[in-house]
């Protein structure tokens, strides 16, 4: 990746993980896991999870291996395996400018949190407003740009809560004018996932600070407005300044 697309900010502008301390996988394990298929395979799942590889891993090892899903194409069901075929990763296709649509989200279950659809459908206008702007460019700009509209939008004179009705969702976020990092969190995810990019919420309904991780082209990234971070994570799941 040229240096100039290595895009770190400090933004001046004022499921739980299961496998966060990484993954556990049985002595005899031989196989490669195989993100694409398994994705094409169980839609279920990524409705649920998204597309991301370490994301679908983490669900096949800890409940698609006992429910007797398949890892990759020709393995028997419930087959070890031993990490991720780097040949089938998933890569987002850059957007076209045409947003994904509310019921397609590949994040959409944890986005809708307690909303009702008219709350839901009101976040995802605001926020296909904010991205459009942003559709068509470099992922990394779209990172970056999501991160500054976030932290502009809560410098606009939003309240910081933690009990505030809808505190954890984009509708808090976007409409109410209050939320906390749960609420960012899933707000800039809506804002990722308009413009076709799955994210892992990390830390997500955990007490502790939690933000969106993306792959981006094999190197993934951290987009944090409230943590005043967007680039590349200096070690997996780890936060630079929090």
């Amino acid at each position: 990746m040229k240096q100039k697309k290595i895009i770190t900010i400090l933004l001046t502008a004022g499921f739980v993980l299961l496998f966060a301390g990484g993954l556990s996988l049985p002595a005899h394990a031989a196989a490669q896991f195989d993100p694409a298929f398994y994705a094409a395979t169980y839609p279920d799942v990524t409705a649920a999870l998204g597309t991301d590889p370490q994301m679908l891993l983490a669900h096949y090892l800890t409940y698609g291996m006992a429910e007797g899903r398949v890892p990759f194409q020709g393995a028997a069901p419930g087959t070890p395996v031993d990490g991720v075929n780097a040949s089938a990763v998933i890569t987002p296709a850059p957007s076209t400018g045409v947003p994904v649509p509310i019921g397609q989200l590949a994040n959409r279950s944890s986005l809708k949190k307690k909303q009702t659809d008219a709350e839901f459908a009101q976040a995802y206008n605001v926020a296909w407003q904010t991205v459009a702007p942003l559709a068509g460019l470099p992922m990394e700009d779209q990172l970056w740009g999501i991160a500054v509209a976030m932290r502009d939008h809560y410098d606009s004179g939003m309240m910081y809560s933690m009990s505030t009705p809808h505190y954890n969702d984009p509708y808090g976020y976007f409409v109410l004018g209050t939320a906390s990092c749960a609420g960012c969190a899933r707000a800039t995810g809506l804002c990722l996932n308009i413009l076709g990019i799955p994210y892992e919420h990390v830390n997500e309904n955990q007490y502790s600070h939690q933000w969106c991780r993306v792959n981006v082209n094999g190197t993934y990234w951290i987009c944090d407005a409230y943590g005043l971070y967007c680039g590349p994570e200096p070690a997996p799941y780890m936060h630079p300044y929090l």
